[in-house]
């Protein structure tokens, strides 16, 4: 009798009727079960996220997850996306779309500093013709010394300017000795007039025009003046 009482409860502390020792208990079965299933769950997450963009479309991520994913995407794109970032941004956009429904990724444009272009080098006879046209007087003046200033100020352009602008400065030049010689004739210019007119032709490689009006000012004056002596080096020096 002893026995049988013995027997019936080793039975119930997990020996079954044949012999056979259960080796866990109930509740290690269902903790056991449960391992399982996260082990399995664990599995199949890290095979969604190398599988591609079409396994990831029913995945809902976290809020953490959705983060991590949004600043890479701000990173990758504030950086400037490489060749080798094309296809990570790509999957990394996916994901972004399917995981995180209703999320937007916000990219602030302005912590970007823009390039500054790199300023081009004026050259020098440029810069020569930008500062001698801030000479130049108005073209509609009524000042016949107005015009004979801007002759001698296109003849220095033609002279020092930059050569393929040259015969555009010296046809300017004659124009203007033109209208300066039509406001005032040549009879009524002082000799500080008769010499801008023959610097301005001697600057122009015009030597016969410049001796042609020394002559014309040499019937106003004495010939034997000093500024005739001038003129004449000016001519031929």
């Amino acid at each position: 009798m002893k026995k049988a009482v013995k027997k019936t409860k080793v039975a119930q502390k997990g020996v079954n009727t044949n012999g056979v020792t259960n080796c866990c208990s109930r509740s290690h079965r269902i903790w056991g079960a449960v391992a399982l299933a996260g082990l399995f769950a664990c599995g199949l997450i890290l095979g969604l996220s190398y599988s591609g963009p079409k396994t990831t479309e029913n995945i809902a991520l976290d809020v953490e997850q959705c983060d991590s994913i949004a600043n890479e995407i701000i990173s990758i794109t504030q950086r400037g996306a490489s060749a080798e970032d094309v296809e990570t941004l790509k999957e990394l956009n996916t994901a972004y779309t399917n995981g995180c429904a209703g999320r937007l990724v916000i990219i602030e444009r302005e912590s970007i500093a823009p390039v500054a272009p790199k300023p081009e080098i004026m050259s020098t006879c440029a810069r020569i013709e930008q500062l001698l046209k801030q000479r130049l007087r108005p073209e509609d003046s009524t000042e016949y010394f107005a015009h004979l200033s801007n002759a001698d100020t296109y003849s220095t352009l033609a002279d020092k300017g930059c050569a393929d602008n040259a015969d555009m400065y010296k046809t300017l030049a004659l124009r203007e000795l033109e209208i300066a010689t039509a406001l005032q004739p040549t009879e009524n210019m002082g000799m500080n007039d008769a010499e801008i007119v023959i610097d301005t032709f001697k600057k122009l490689d015009m030597q016969r025009e410049a001796q042609e009006f020394l002559n014309k000012i040499e019937q106003l004056i004495d010939p034997a003046t000093d500024f005739i002596l001038k003129m004449e080096q000016v001519i031929n020096g």
